[in-house]
């Protein structure tokens, strides 16, 4: 009781003190329960920019001024892009992948681990789905409607001139296509739908035929992932892991089992040395490697030096990889210094069994599941131990501690550690333009940072500059409105800037985005309320995209279009090889079939090898008029049809199951936690090709395209040299 007494005292002399003290230990407490919060963790999976040829700009979240876009790399919710005429680009994402043709305006507006949802405001965009995990799916707002595709498969969405009317075709698979007061409608495999207005009562259906030279272009990019021998030995989740076949070779080893040993590299190669930084948010500081097989090998799995080289090790096949910004382990403090003003930055990459610490906000859910998707057991080393090593390492983690007794295999090994000015590193630099020397005395005395570098990013830190010879793009973003299903997060500041030099823009909401039955639960979060644009007068009985009236010349953009939409849509096929909707309508689609497998993320599952995909025969792209007859003619419905796809309004709340029948109940969206989500098996709707006489279809040599592509495949020599090359970046 004496005791009590001592505490009671204060409290009878003033609590008010006693209060204050209470309620900073409160708070500590609090914030220390917010570090296993994992609300605030980043997603696992970005998209990479895995192929670009021609004029792309591209427009950084929360940036008002464009910028040239880089190969590898990775995008994230609120990223941008635009292609020119000629231009084309790819993204892609673990399971699925992104394609635009030219004159094509794209934006990100929500790329988590459930959702991958992009706004298309112009232009042709190919999606392909290869599998999905339970509760994923990908949402495409137009202008006109809002696509939603939760089952693997091929489509192409055409956004028509001015905005007015969208083409939706479906090469492959089943999806739906919602519009105003609950409308949806089921579009099927082997039609194409086009959409006047958001109230779909008018749609014009037709059999699709064979493809343009964009649908040929993204054909044989498919065929590369059933064609991967790296599926044997990386999980199907690894992005660009299929670009590791043609730049090197498998090679199995006593001590790590199978490794991936880089080919054609210069003697004194090593993994983080070609390419650049760039402040990526909210991961911070992110690797963007210059080579073409630049990706899985620095945001997945470890490296180590093997027999005098050095090789790549991918995380276990069984679970679904997490992506990291870059496995390294940055060097720094203690006054270390090599002589050179501003202080250097300094790194190495992680080797087997060594364990990743975030330089950005990760609970421990995160932290753990970051590290066991990319660690694979080897001789002497399993999983138990993995695990054990991991819980230890957090908890100096949590408390901002520097790691004891921890040794790293490739601090040491040739070439391993890698310096360059701080100054360089925050500009965005290339690292072996700036390389520094480093005494093995000096980086004996240097520690291993247990949070990363501080460096705030520079001018270019974060984009390259856009080049003053590039066509101008509109500062800040798109203005064309597009309609959603879903509310996307608002296009802000992140909080990871917060810290940075320079002033911040504030939070504001994704004006250009208006959500579908706004009173609906899907409008949570909406905060931009504004009525649909005025769609196009399209006269009864003519398809999208048909010329009405005298369409010879285009005119300057309309108030709230984007000013690169002075490159309309031509009303034929183009030196670009895409073909306009209404020239599509006679052509036999692809029929590339995809499957899925079994996953659990964190958690055992079957080993996958991806779908064999069939050699796509296509017709011929004939430029000359052909005659009516030799064209399936669209027919029109209305919303008082008796389709069978075309649905009552009905409440959005209700869960709709995978299934792939015409008429599917709605299904449970809600985000699901990380470590949970399970593969499902789908069977793809078999379409029959109608049957006619076609001539035979090849893919043209890439050498026919537009533009020099930068992309993960063989240059031809007689191509001029790729665009990523040290000398054409800009400082």
């Amino acid at each position: 009781m004496h005791v009590f007494a001592k505490i009671l005292a204060p409290m009878r002399r003033g609590w008010r003190p006693l209060a204050i003290v209470l309620l900073g230990m409160a708070v500590g407490l609090a914030q220390a329960q917010a570090v296993d919060d994992n609300s605030a963790d980043p997603p696992g999976r970005v998209a990479r920019l895995s192929y670009m040829a021609g004029d792309l700009g591209f427009l950084p979240s929360g940036a008002t001024d464009w910028s040239d876009a880089n190969i590898n790399r990775p995008l994230t919710t609120g990223d941008r892009l635009s292609t020119g005429q000629g231009g084309r680009a790819e993204l892609e994402l673990g399971g699925g992948t992104l394609r635009i043709a030219d004159r094509t305006d794209l934006g990100l507006l929500s790329l988590d681990d459930q959702l991958a949802q992009v706004e298309l405001t112009q232009g042709t965009l190919n999606l392909t789905v290869r599998q999905l995990d339970q509760g994923q799916s990908y949402e495409i707002d137009t202008p006109t409607v809002a696509l939603v595709v939760d089952q693997p498969g091929s489509f192409r969405i055409d956004i028509g001139d001015n905005g007015g009317s969208t083409q939706v075709t479906a090469f492959n698979g089943d999806a739906t296509v919602y519009g105003e007061n609950n409308a949806q409608r089921t579009v099927h495999a082997g039609r194409s739908y086009s959409f006047v207005d958001s109230s779909l009562g008018a749609v014009a259906i037709s059999d699709i035929g064979g493809g343009d030279a964009f649908d040929a272009w993204c054909s044989d990019r498919d065929n590369r992932y059933a064609q991967s021998n790296s599926s044997q030995y990386v999980s199907d989740d690894v992005v660009g892991a299929q670009d590791l076949d043609q730049y090197g070779s498998w090679q199995t080893t006593s001590d790590y089992g199978s490794v991936w040993f880089p080919a054609s590299v210069a003697v004194d190669w090593a993994p983080y040395r070609n390419g650049h930084w760039a402040y990526i948010a909210p991961w911070g500081w992110t690797w963007v490697d210059d080579s073409p097989w630049g990706y899985a090998p620095y945001h997945y799995g470890r490296w180590a030096y093997v027999g005098g080289h050095w090789g790549w090790l991918p995380g276990p096949r069984g679970v679904r990889a997490i992506y990291a910004p870059a496995l390294v382990a940055f060097v720094g403090g203690g006054g270390w210094s090599v002589g050179i003003g501003g202080g250097p930055v300094g790194w190495f990459p992680l080797g087997p069994g060594e364990i990743y610490n975030p330089w950005y906000r990760a609970s421990r859910g995160y932290y753990s599941n970051v590290n066991i998707t990319n660690i694979r057991g080897y001789r002497g080393y399993d999983r138990n131990t993995i695990i054990n090593n991991i819980n230890i390492q957090y908890n100096d983690y949590r408390n901002g501690r520097p790691i004891n007794n921890a040794r790293y295999a490739n601090r040491d090994a040739p070439r391993g550690f890698s310096a360059m000015p701080g100054q360089a590193f925050a500009g965005g630099q290339r690292v072996q333009r700036n390389l520094l020397r480093v005494d093995q005395r000096q980086l004996a005395s240097a520690a291993v940072l247990p949070r990363g570098t501080s460096l705030r990013p520079a001018p270019g830190g974060i984009a390259p500059p856009r080049s003053q010879h590039a066509r101008s793009l509109p500062a800040g973003g798109f203005q064309r409105e597009v309609v959603a299903r879903h509310a996307p997060p608002s296009t802000r500041t992140p909080a990871s800037f917060n810290n940075l030099a320079g002033p911040q823009r504030a939070a504001t909401p994704a004006a250009n985005v208006r959500v579908l039955n706004a009173r609906g639960p899907a409008a949570q979060g909406n905060r931009s309320q504004r009525n649909l644009p005025p769609t196009s007068n399209v006269a009864a009985g003519v398809p999208m995209g048909m010329p009405q009236g005298n369409q010879g010349n285009h005119a300057e953009p309309r108030q709230g279009d984007l000013p690169s939409a002075r490159f309309a849509h031509p009303q034929a096929g183009d030196a670009s090889g895409r073909t306009p909707p209404q020239a599509r309508g006679s052509m036999p689609r692809p029929d590339a079939g995809y499957g899925a497998g079994q996953d659990q993320r964190s958690q055992p599952r079957e080993n996958r090898t991806l779908p064999q995909v069939p050699q796509i025969q296509r017709a011929t792209v004939i430029n000359q008029p052909q005659p009516a007859a030799d064209r399936p003619v669209p027919r029109y419905e209305s919303e008082r049809g008796t389709r069978d796809d075309m649905q009552a309004p009905r409440n959005d709340n209700a869960p709709r199951a995978y299934s792939n029948e015409p008429s599917r109940p709605m299904v449970n969206e809600q985000p699901r936690p990380m470590a949970e989500p399970v593969r499902q098996n789908y069977q793809q709707p078999q379409y029959q090709q109608p049957q006619r006489s076609v001539p035979q279809y090849s893919p043209q040599p890439r050498a026919a395209a537009p533009a020099q592509p930068q992309h993960a495949e063989p240059r031809p020599a007689a191509k001029a040299e790729p665009r990523n090359r040290e000398d054409d970046r800009q400082h």
